[in-house]
């Protein structure tokens, strides 16, 4: 039953992106995700800034897994200098694309549960947004962490569940009060249109997958984000109302994350397989940057 599930979800997802490609319904709604300078790149160029504390060593190699826009998160790794870099999706109908126009020097058709490269190919794996598209996303992980050498990378939600401190136990539960005198479902889980159950991370759980094959280090950061259709189509200039309006919004959820109110809306996640050295511990701190280091197995020499 399982892996009948899997063999669909592989196979929609598949298909997704082949609207957005050439002559498909959206193609001119994918074509945005070339304009570097909407609001919509914007957002995501401040995911990715996340990465690069571990951007400095232009001589490393990358994988980007779930890259299936053209490579958007390929091409800012080729963009910063990095020539050694490979984007992959289930889907390649816009990876090709990209390709061809030149945004990115390498892609791959790949499935994130069962990649084909060799152990420790690359030195990192980045994974943006994707990972909870994944029907079996911790398979997925190992995969990734078996390719690489260096680190893996998630920048992925937050579990909102998962509640540290007494305000945001209390606030959860204001909000839950709310909903329920507006009618409004209280929802702890949430499913996409293919299916897919979406898999919020944490980093307990991802402290847990690093003991669970005896690493040692995982460093966290997290941030927020907010999307309100059509930042596609809306440049990030000074003179926009809907970037004035998707900033103030960001503004007031760091707020409440910094003061404990509520989860940060996303997680950056980097899992070491190699010891990082104290320049790049000092990199990640400035960075904003928690680095957790783990403790030892007591059984394992």
């Amino acid at each position: 039953m399982s892996k009948d599930f899997s063999e669909k979800s592989y196979k929609k997802h598949e298909k997704h992106f082949k609207q957005y490609a050439r002559g498909g319904d959206k193609e001119n709604h994918a074509n945005t995700w070339f304009d570097s300078t909407t609001v919509d790149a914007w957002r995501h160029q401040r995911m990715r800034r996340s990465i690069d504390p571990l951007l400095s060593d232009l001589d490393a190699s990358w994988l980007t897994v779930g890259d299936g826009r053209y490579g958007t998160d390929a091409h800012y790794i080729f963009d910063k200098g990095v020539k050694n870099v490979i984007a992959t999706d289930i889907s390649d109908y816009l990876l090709r694309e990209g390709k061809e126009k030149g945004f990115i020097p390498k892609f791959q058709k790949e499935n994130a549960e069962n990649l084909s490269f060799s152990d420790g190919e690359f030195d990192y794996v980045l994974c943006k947004e994707a990972y909870h598209h994944f029907p079996r996303p911790v398979i997925a992980l190992y995969e990734m962490l078996r390719v690489c050498k260096k680190a893996v990378v998630l920048i992925e939600p937050n579990d909102p569940n998962i509640l540290k401190t007494n305000r945001q136990i209390f606030f959860f539960g204001i909000k839950n009060i709310i909903k329920k005198r507006l009618n409004k479902k209280i929802e702890a889980h949430s499913f996409e249109e293919s299916g897919n159950y979406v898999y919020s991370i944490s980093a307990r759980e991802m402290e847990k997958i690093a003991l669970g094959i005896n690493l040692s280090i995982i460093a966290y950061k997290g941030i927020n984000d907010w999307y309100i259709e059509g930042v596609e189509y809306e440049k990030s200039n000074t003179d926009s109302l809907l970037f004035l309006k998707v900033k103030k919004i960001i503004h007031i959820q760091n707020i409440f994350s910094t003061i404990g109110l509520i989860n940060w809306g996303l997680l950056v996640i980097i899992i070491f397989k190699e010891i990082p050295t104290e320049s790049m511990r000092e990199k990640l701190k400035i960075e904003g940057y928690k680095i957790i280091d783990l403790p030892k197995n007591p059984y394992i020499q």
